[in-house]
């Protein structure tokens, strides 16, 4: 990390700039990816769940949200899960489909500033991205665990 700390200079940057430097990052990119698979995985695992428990409905091809709603309608998973799906779907459906538009300026600053930015403000964005995947991992996790308590 300390290699890619010294690529960055801590010098003010904006807009589609910001972004292109985003795209340009190897470490970010990939940390994306990442997080897109771990989403992947936790898509994967609900479905299991409403299969599992004969949960009537068409989510072989449902978005996250979709099957968040269905185990929530079933009861299948506690308040708090419930609650921490929606944040981390909230999260990564901004991180992977809103970063253009926010600095491209064709939407409201919401979850993250596009203002005030560094061109080091790449580590924060790359960390995001990988405490996201992370926090996907583990709650896929704790989906299983929970529902064997029941």
């Amino acid at each position: 990390m300390l290699e890619l700390e010294k690529k960055y200079k801590g010098i003010p940057i904006k807009g589609l700039k910001f972004y292109q430097l985003l795209f340009e990052s190897e470490q970010f990119t990939s940390e994306l990816g990442k997080m897109a698979l771990a989403a992947s995985n936790l898509e994967a695992k609900l479905i299991m769940l409403l299969i599992n428990n004969k949960v009537k409905g068409n989510y072989q091809e449902a978005p996250l949200g979709k099957l968040i709603d269905l185990a929530q309608q079933s009861q299948l998973l506690g308040e708090n899960t419930i609650l921490a799906l929606k944040s981390l779907k909230t999260q990564r459906n901004y991180l992977t489909h809103k970063l253009y538009q926010l600095f491209s300026y064709s939407i409201n600053e919401t979850i993250v500033e596009r203002n005030n930015l560094l061109d080091s403000d790449v580590l924060i964005f790359t960390e995001w991205a990988w405490q996201l995947q992370e926090n996907l991992k583990h709650l896929a996790d704790i989906i299983l665990k929970e529902k064997s308590e029941y």
